[in-house]
């Protein structure tokens, strides 16, 4: 193994056994809307991650976008952008496509431009007031019975709110265990990883599979790793015929 070899093993053993947790709790505080808190326990991690990258050969887009999640954070902290809903789902997007990022450099050595390049002009735009749709009293799931599955549809946009996800919980406690059952996210813009890591500690009791995620809700899933507890299902259709991704 070369040092350069050694050094990236290295670090990506930091990133599962230090680095996460710290993120984890970070973006829960930011969940709660406890935004500087939350800012101030990912700072920690996001700028080590920044300077370590930086200097990792093939590993500097993720150094360079990582730079740009900081400042808006910095922004978000100093009151210069807004704490509303809309702002704290794209600081939480953000973090997440970082490691997502990181493991597509990993694995491949190429990542998604596409998807930073979209982020990064969000987070630039990030000054102007941008009014978010309040959904916290919402209900969020309409669940819908087929014989031996249950689909239960995501009907808000964005959810990162705690009363939301204790409604999830609930339903979640009250299905039928034999039942197969599929989360269906086609309508969502964004959810947090509270909400993946909520379902797939179910996995255990009953199969549970996702579909209609978009590229933001896919970014958040696959970058913490829950495809290890849930199945991906490329339509409703592929789930009642049991064909997963």
């Amino acid at each position: 193994m070369s040092e350069d070899d050694s050094l990236v093993e290295e670090f990506f053993s930091e990133v599962n056994d230090k680095y996460y947790p710290q993120v984890l709790e970070g973006i829960d505080l930011l969940d709660e809307q406890r935004i500087e808190e939350g800012i101030e326990v990912l700072s920690r991690p996001l700028h080590t991650i920044k300077g370590v990258t930086g200097f990792m050969s093939g590993f500097e887009p993720a150094s360079t976008f990582t730079h740009k999640v900081e400042d808006f954070l910095k922004k978000m902290q100093a009151g210069e952008v807004e704490h509303d809903l809309m702002q704290i789902a794209l600081a939480i997007e953000s973090v997440n496509t970082i490691f997502m990022l990181i493991e597509q450099l990993r694995e491949s050595g190429s990542y998604d431009r596409t998807l930073t390049d979209e982020i990064e002009a969000r987070l630039s735009g990030g000054g102007p007031k941008t009014a978010g749709v309040d959904e916290s009293d919402i209900d969020p799931l309409e669940i819908e019975n087929f014989p031996g599955a249950q689909i239960l549809n995501l009907k808000v946009s964005r959810l990162y709110n705690t009363k939301q996800l204790e409604i999830v919980d609930q339903n979640l406690q009250s299905v039928n265990y034999e039942n197969r059952l599929l989360f269906d996210l086609g309508a969502a813009v964004s959810v947090g990883s509270a909400f993946f890591e909520l379902i797939a500690s179910y996995s255990e009791t009953c199969d549970i599979g996702i579909t209609g995620m978009n590229s933001h809700c896919m970014s958040t899933f696959y970058s913490w790793g829950f495809q290890r507890y849930l199945t991906v299902f490329e339509s409703r259709e592929s789930f009642l015929n049991n064909t997963g991704v």
